[in-house]
């Protein structure tokens, strides 16, 4: 379903080439949870960016369904976005919108029917357990709660993919926990792909099926997540992959 060949991400800053992503070969099947662990700093967040191509590759090639998307200008790439939805560290809610509202924006951006948004957002507000708060705005809501919203913001245009920028990262273990449990269910229920890029071994360890170590912009570990920490084989995965964590 998504392919990164050969990759390669260059920065210019100050004078200088900053080398974010070196030759990503990359493959996420359909209906995989699909977490990309790294250290702060190792090209995580820009890899995860190059699939909906938020961050466009120096080089290399990107492919969705079959499709290599690098070369398409924002108009072609409309289609293929709206069949990705992503949520983030920090929400990115709309302060001054409710949360219905939240929820109804992508919806109100095209042509669709009043009715068919408001069934819509109604179904997504029951899908994270946020029906009571539909009218309430973000200041008023814990950051699970923020996080849910998004969510559901992110499915509002029936995505096949859902792509998770450290989207635990701000929140306590309970909650964290309560988000992983949501997503694992959007992918059971839902059929949806879900790409996560994270450094919390333990958000790896209970959601994804298949895992890819990232370090200094080079995949250098890729296996089934029981594998991945039964067996490391490269120092930088055997550092991330603390022992406390690995399973039974």
């Amino acid at each position: 379903m998504i392919r990164l060949e050969q990759v390669h991400k260059v920065f210019h800053k100050k004078g200088k080439d900053i080398h974010a992503l070196k030759g990503i070969d990359l493959s996420i099947d359909k209906g995989d949870i699909y977490g990309i662990i790294g250290y702060s700093g190792s090209g995580k967040s820009t890899l995860i960016r190059t699939i909906n191509l938020l961050e466009r590759p120096t080089s290399g090639a990107v492919y969705l369904g079959g499709t290599n998307i690098v070369h398409f200008n924002e108009k072609q790439l409309i289609p293929y976005r709206r069949k990705m939805g992503m949520i983030f560290q920090q929400f990115n809610l709309l302060s001054s919108a409710t949360v219905f509202e939240n929820i109804a924006f992508p919806l109100q951006l095209g042509k669709i029917d009043k009715k068919y948004i408001t069934d819509k957002v109604h179904h997504l507000l029951s899908l994270v357990d946020l029906t009571e708060k539909k009218d309430e705005y973000p200041a008023s809501l814990s950051g699970g709660q923020k996080q849910r919203v998004a969510i559901a913001r992110a499915l509002a245009s029936n995505p096949d993919i859902l792509l998770c920028d450290e989207a635990t990262s701000a929140l306590d273990p309970q909650t964290t926990r309560s988000i992983l449990a949501l997503l694992n269910r959007i992918n059971r229920e839902l059929g949806i792909t879900i790409v996560l890029i994270t450094h919390e071994m333990e958000v790896v360890r209970s959601i994804c099926h298949k895992a890819a170590v990232i370090s200094d912009g080079k995949i250098v570990e890729h296996n089934t997540v029981e594998q991945l920490f039964a067996h490391p084989v490269t120092s930088t995965a055997k550092e991330l992959l603390n022992p406390s964590l690995l399973i039974e």
